[in-house]
Parts: C-alpha cells; structure tokens; sequence
C-alpha cells in the first residue's frame, strides 16, 4: 500500500469517527424531550411543558391561559427567557424541537419589561426582545416544575 493510500484511508476512518460522534450526539439530545399524555418531560432541566396550541395571544391573556390550565393537575405558568432560551436550537428547523409546536415562532415570557411590555423569545434566530403586552400575535407554551 502507498502512502498515499495510507493517508487516505486514514482520512476517511477520521471523518467516519467523527460523523459517528456526531450522530451520538444529536441521538443523546432527541431524547431530552419525551410527550406523554399532553406534557413534555424535559430531562435536562426537570420540567414539564405543554406545547403550544395553535391560537396566538397577548401577554395579559396568556397569562391567564396557564393559570387556569388544568391539565395534569395544574401548577402551570409562562416561562422565563431563560427557560425559552434553553430550548433553542439552531440546527433543528425552526429552532426548536417540533414538539413544542412553535416552530420558528416567537413566545411569550413571564419576565415584564417596564409596566406595558413583556419579554418574548423568538425561535427563528433565538434572540430575546420586548414588546407591548396588548399585542396578540405571540405563541404560549406553559411550564411547571417536574412532580
């Protein structure tokens, strides 16, 4: 065998490992989030989700929507910027696993900036921002600590 050849069998195993660490990887992270019943177990951080519905609102109504969400036995709330941004990948489309139903989306969270407006996340870039609470075109998802 050459050397030449050498070298280039020795190529081809390297980019092989490293597609087969690759694969691991991104194997290892689809099965952060498992839907049961409606909820989405998050491993990672210990919470539970509910995906969002394919309604849109404003802030003051969303609010209101994951407090009075009974599923599971309540407890629900909306989530903070960092557990939005957490979320966030941008090598899945949209931005984020498609079982939270908000692909590409922005939502909603918890956080108020100021008296009239409130944080969202956007998942077409993941970048944060704030806009007018009365504005009703955001996506919910609810949160609540793991039982």
């Amino acid at each position: 065998m050459s050397v030449r050849t050498g070298s280039l069998i020795k190529g081809i195993l390297a980019c092989l490992l490293l597609l087969t660490f690759v694969f691991v990887l991104h194997a290892a992270d689809d099965t952060r989030f498992t839907l049961k019943d409606g909820i989405i177990e998050d491993s990672e951080l210990g919470l539970q989700w509910v995906p969002a519905t394919d309604r849109t609102m404003n802030h003051y109504d969303a609010e209101g929507y994951v407090q009075a969400l009974s599923l599971a036995g309540g407890g629900w709330r909306l989530p903070t910027r960092a557990e939005l941004k957490s979320l966030y990948d941008k090598y899945k489309p949209g931005g984020v696993d498609r079982k939270f139903n908000v692909s590409g989306c922005w939502v909603w969270a918890s956080e108020l900036d100021g008296s009239s407006s409130a944080w969202y996340f956007y998942f077409g870039n993941g970048r944060e921002l704030s806009h007018e609470c009365h504005y009703p075109y955001f996506r919910v998802l609810a949160v609540r600590s793991r039982r």
